[in-house]
């Protein structure tokens, strides 16, 4: 049985805690900012959210390799859907993206690190 620093989903629990962090900062200076910074990292976050579900389940190798492309579209999709129907500020929107890929990276890390 492993320890609340294993698995994927402590992964992506510190980019959760990150995006909310960085988007009610930047909600303080201008409100449109945080909403910005909150929908870019919400469409980093729910692909990879669904990779870490998807991951658990008990599948051959070459399946994992197919549920990281699906992972690839679906944020690629969402950064789409989100760009052309909501018109999100672009500081706060990449804003948003930045520090959820250095959360992934940083969880990543103190995931490795001794208990």
């Amino acid at each position: 049985m492993g320890t609340i620093r294993s698995g994927a989903f402590f992964i992506v629990a510190v980019q959760a805690i990150a995006i909310g962090l960085v988007a009610a900062m930047l909600a303080v200076s201008a409100p449109g900012l945080g909403v910005a910074a909150l929908s870019g990292g919400l469409a980093i976050l729910m692909p990879n959210l669904w990779l870490a579900w998807a991951s658990t389940r008990r599948k051959p190798g070459i399946w994992l390799l197919v549920k990281g492309v699906v992972k690839f579209v679906l944020t690629a999709l969402l950064m789409a859907i989100v760009l052309a129907n909501f018109s999100p500020d672009p500081t706060g929107f990449f804003s948003g993206i930045a520090v959820a890929l250095v959360a992934h990276a940083a969880g990543g890390f103190w995931q490795r690190q001794p208990h």
